[in-house]
């Protein structure tokens, strides 16, 4: 059952969002250390956040992190958070990148695949890891197209 965008609240993360945004962040191993809340938005149902985003822009534009709760994988919540993501906090950028390990997801959602080296030219933690050549992280880009991120106020399936 998808739910629908009337359904499920999206806003900025607040310094009490923290613990939950660790919490689903931890449930797929990843990292938040160096993360302020303001990095992130959240999707919330009935007052719960089901849903974390967290975009960096500092040696490139990123999404860092995107992660859904389990009991909410698969309702068009991932969909959502990257939809917001490229009409709020990616003002201005034309592209945004991710490395992953779940390629499947950004690729449903508009991304496209890169040549592995591309993550050496993008981030100066790949061109120094002495792991490069066995990293199972794909490295995607978004190409903002700014109508396609803007609201448009209807309140379509996610």
């Amino acid at each position: 059952m998808k739910l629908s965008a009337g359904d499920v609240g999206v806003r900025p993360a607040t310094e009490q969002d923290m613990q939950d945004i660790k919490c689903i962040a931890s449930t797929y191993f990843l990292d938040t250390d160096g993360l302020e809340y303001n990095d992130f938005i959240v999707t919330t149902l009935e007052n719960r956040i089901i849903g974390i985003a967290c975009f960096k822009d500092t040696e490139c534009p990123e999404l860092h992190t995107i992660a859904v709760h389990p009991n909410y994988k698969g309702k068009g919540i991932g969909a959502l958070l990257i939809r917001e993501i490229g009409s709020t906090l990616c003002k201005g950028q034309e592209r945004i990148y991710v490395r992953t390990t779940a390629p499947g997801f950004f690729e449903k959602v508009g991304f496209v695949a890169l040549e592995n080296n591309m993550k050496k030219e993008l981030w100066t933690d790949c061109a120094g890891c002495d792991r490069f050549n066995n990293c199972k992280q794909a490295v995607m880009r978004l190409e903002l197209r700014r109508e396609e991120y803007a609201d448009n106020g209807n309140n379509q399936h996610l």
